[in-house]
């Protein structure tokens, strides 16, 4: 009888700590939820054809002043239809990218670098 007692004790026990794992699967903080939601958000550019520069940005993983760098100098395909706000052609930008334009981590180091055609050559110019 102690025995089937032990063995009752024991599976309480153990119903009790598979509740208490429940209740914490169930309970999701709001911190959370709001991240994922914020994060979804933000990789909707993925869908539109047309970017501006926060979604160009956050798609090429630059900085902005690097991105208006680009912008001023023209190496970046982008256009401004009322002269103040810029936008960008997803199309435009992934061509961009293939033809090798874009090496973010060797522009962000202070060097710019460009790519030869058939891209085995590299060709370094440093700033002065």
């Amino acid at each position: 009888m102690a025995k089937k007692k032990t063995e009752y004790e024991l599976l309480a026990k153990r119903i009790e700590l598979l509740e208490m794992q429940v209740k914490e699967l169930t309970t999701v903080e709001p911190e959370v939820i709001n991240e994922r939601l914020k994060s979804i958000e933000e990789t909707l550019y993925t869908t539109k054809d047309i970017l501006n520069m926060k979604e160009v940005c956050q798609y090429l993983d630059i900085s902005q002043s690097l991105l208006y760098k680009l912008t001023c100098s023209g190496e970046i395909p982008h256009f401004k239809p009322r002269g103040k706000m810029i936008f960008f052609e997803k199309k435009e930008l992934i061509e961009w990218i293939k033809k090798g334009n874009l090496l973010s981590s060797e522009i962000t180091k202070g060097s710019s670098k460009t790519i030869s055609n058939d891209s085995t050559n590299y060709e370094e110019n440093e700033k002065e």
